[in-house]
């Protein structure tokens, strides 16, 4: 096979090697727009005015107010390499402008059709010229191509029509609205570094601008008006200098309230809009540790660096530079930026929504009574006999003996046994229920833990004789956030008519077991596993409640490690060596809940203080305490089960945890004792001590009316046993009746 001659090689045509340049330079109408709006703020201009049609691809203009172009110059002003920036190459290393190159003007022109009207300080009039590859070009065929007079202000006007006419390939891979998008970032990104200059950009035929940005001295009032005030109320002003590496870096960052869906980074080195992946790789370390996954901050940097250690001639678009010691100027801003971060940590706000109107009890629908229904006969089995408000199950399980007499002594009885002992900072304080924020912080260290005095805790014993009664915060912080709006939601929306129905008419009957109660509803006969029950009430309870919790505060703190490390010394707890050691999950549970401490105070009440000590509970409900001994396994399974890393399920998950340890249940040696009472009524008086006496009362007058009115059932209470029927009175006589 015969090979083919050598090509000849040729100079190309200097209307292809200007088009192939100015495709370069020019990329997208962005890339036009950003070296004109340089060229006008080079040109020492305090408005710049930018209209476009098509997302820049039909129609550019821009308009400023600078000291405009000489009409001797207009002959040259776009052809290639024509400046007044430089002179020498030996200028690029003490380049200060943003233009050096020619190139831009040249470019634009080798891929549109231009016009330049132009008016300096000494002109008279202003001056029109229409430019095409380069050269002047008649407006019309036939006509000058010189420059004419016209009336015109102080300044400089270039439009630039049907970009990209000579280039059909580009021009259709481009679209016009996500062109205009581009040409919105470039435009505020330059109105927030350059605050001293009025920005405007509309598009054609429309009246209004898109963006307005007037002159400030303050860039924070910038920001505020281009991005929000959202963004602007939560800015931080930082600087940094540092002599041996010849920089200066300032801007403006948010702190750790704001949390945005996408990365606003904008970089100015030497006042060049430029992009650095090393730079933004370094901000979002910094911020990683501070923001919840998947929200990212706002960050405006400037950095000066020496002219003579930059390189800018290193991108055809100029979007990038490259400076000397690039790696270590990041890392001393970094380091530089998190302080700022971290320095602002203690004042730390939670923009926390109120919560939705607490959901009312619904009412049950009464049936109406139809005209002569009041004479009818009623049948026996459609009546209750029994007035369950005043007659429990109760009083048919007990022996019926008379009281023992005691002697009183200090108001307690001679022969009462003396009540278990347990650790002092696990006791209710004396003082009243609070709001987090009047809890001191300030608590002793060191102290003593033993299990066996946590497992013997009696919740309802009062402190020092005293029993706190929690009271109603007046004002409700109102919520806002969407993921718990969306909770909220999520329980309303499941709510099931007819079990509000039936809870609504329940009557408390009695204890049946250990997790069930007897409830009747009309004439039949219901059990409801309180345990599940209980924990769903408390389930929405917090979520309802949310950020506007009072707090129980303990006599002396808890340590948080050593309630941990007691709850991985119990064989329920599920740990294995695969888990890592004890102790290291002791310290990762404490350094967790201690870094969340500021969440879990605003949001959930649960009060932990800096040093990882245990101070506060939230008051779920009013009357009600947790049963203190769960507390260990409490803290491990909110470091170990919770979903911290979004934040919707974050809140769902320590609902869950808050529900869990908030359910109605005995102590481990209480239930047994109530389960062999329900083996022996003979027993029960005898063995129910006033603990189970308590939990009695609690769940009959506490929680119980509680449930009934604001709980929100769902079918799944039905489906997974938690409500079941025993009996009902009409099936009963039907049974009677065969026998």
């Amino acid at each position: 096979m015969s090979k083919e001659p050598a090509r000849k090689i040729c100079k190309l045509d200097d209307v292809v090697i200007n088009r192939i340049a100015a495709g370069e330079v020019v990329q997208r109408p962005c890339n036009a727009i950003k070296e004109l709006i340089e060229n006008s703020i080079d040109a020492g201009s305090s408005s710049i005015s930018v209209v476009v049609d098509d997302g820049g691809l039909k129609f550019i203009q821009i308009t400023d107010s600078g000291h405009g172009i000489r009409k001797e110059d207009l002959g040259i002003v776009c052809e290639r390499f024509t400046t007044s920036k430089l002179r020498t190459f030996s200028d690029l290393t003490t380049i200060s402008t943003h233009g050096f190159r020619g190139e831009a003007l040249a470019s634009i022109s080798h891929v549109s059709h231009v016009s330049i009207m132009t008016k300096t300080e000494y002109d008279k009039c202003a001056w029109i010229a229409h430019y095409k590859d380069g050269k002047l070009h008649p407006k019309k065929p036939g006509a000058s191509s010189e420059p004419k007079a016209c009336a015109g202000n102080q300044g400089t006007t270039i439009t630039a029509e049907d970009l990209f006419y000579n280039m059909p390939t580009r021009k259709r891979a481009l679209n016009g609205r996500d062109e205009f998008t581009r040409i919105a970032h470039v435009i505020t990104c330059y109105a927030v570094h350059n605050s001293h200059i009025a920005f405007n950009l509309k598009k054609l035929g429309e009246s209004m601008p898109k963006i307005r940005s007037s002159v400030t001295p303050n860039k924070i009032d910038t920001i505020s008006n281009l991005y929000g005030p959202a963004v602007g109320k939560e800015l931080l002003e930082f600087k940094c200098e540092d002599k041996n590496y010849g920089f200066t870096a300032r801007g403006h960052l948010t702190n750790a309230n704001y949390n945005g869906k996408v990365f606003r980074f904008i970089l100015f080195i030497n006042n060049r809009l430029v992009e650095s992946s090393a730079a933004k790789k370094a901000l979002e370390g910094v911020y990683s540790s501070v923001l919840p996954k998947h929200t990212y901050p706002f960050v405006y940097l400037s950095i000066d660096i020496n002219p003579q250690n930059v390189d800018v001639n290193v991108h055809p678009t100029k979007n990038e530079v490259h400076f000397l010691h690039e790696d270590s100027i990041i890392a001393g801003i970094q380091a530089k930026i998190e302080q700022t971060l971290y320095a602002c940590a203690s004042s730390r706000n939670y923009y926390v929504q109120s919560r939705l109107p607490e959901a009312l009890a619904p009412e049950i629908a009464t049936r109406e009574e139809k005209p002569g229904s009041e004479n009818k006969a009623k049948y026996d089995y459609q009546l209750v006999r029994t007035d369950c408000n005043q007659t429990k199950l109760d009083p048919f399980l007990t022996d019926k003996k008379p009281n023992p007499v005691v002697e009183v002594v200090d108001s307690k009885p001679r022969n009462a046994p003396t009540p278990p002992a347990r650790p002092s900072y696990l006791c209710l304080s004396d003082a009243k229920p609070c709001s987090s924020k009047d809890i001191p912080r300030e608590t002793p260290q060191g102290s003593n833990v033993g299990k066996e005095n946590i497992n013997t805790i009696n919740t309802t014993e009062e402190s020092n004789g005293r029993r706190s009664e929690p009271t109603k915060p007046n004002n409700k912080r109102p919520v806002y956030l969407t993921s718990v709006l969306e909770l909220q939601e999520s329980i309303c929306s499941g709510r099931c008519e007819g079990a509000v129905e039936l809870l609504k008419g329940s009557q408390y009957v009695g204890v049946a077991s250990t997790t069930y109660i007897l409830v009747q509803v009309t004439t039949k006969l219901y059990m409801f596993d309180f345990v599940r029950i209980s924990r769903a009430f408390f389930y929405q309870k917090v979520i309802f409640d949310f950020q506007n919790f009072n707090v129980f505060e303990f006599t002396e703190p808890a340590p948080i490690r050593e309630l941990v490390m007691m709850a991985l010394e119990d064989d329920t707890c599920g740990w294995n060596s695969d888990h890592g050691s004890k102790s290291e999950l002791g310290d990762f549970a404490t350094h967790l809940l201690t870094n969340k401490r500021d969440m879990l105070e605003d949001y959930f009440g649960i009060v932990v203080t800096e040093s990882g000590e245990l101070i506060g509970l939230p008051i779920l409900l009013e009357g009600f305490y947790p049963l203190l001994f769960r507390i260990p396994m409490f803290l491990l399974r909110l470091a170990t089960e919770v979903e911290w890393t979004t934040e919707k399920e974050c809140f769902r998950t320590i609902a869950e945890e808050l529900a869990e340890f908030y359910s109605l249940r005995l102590p481990p040696d209480e239930d047994e004792k109530l389960a062999t009472a329900s083996a022996s009524a003979t027993d029960v008086s005898d063995a129910v001590d006033p603990n189970v006496a308590n939990w009695r009362f609690t769940l009959e007058h506490v929680l119980f009316p509680q449930i009934r009115s604001s709980f929100i059932p769902d079918s799944s209470l039905t489906g997974d046993g938690s409500i079941l029927q025993v009996a009902d009175l009409h099936d009963l006589y039907k049974v009677f009746e065969r026998c």
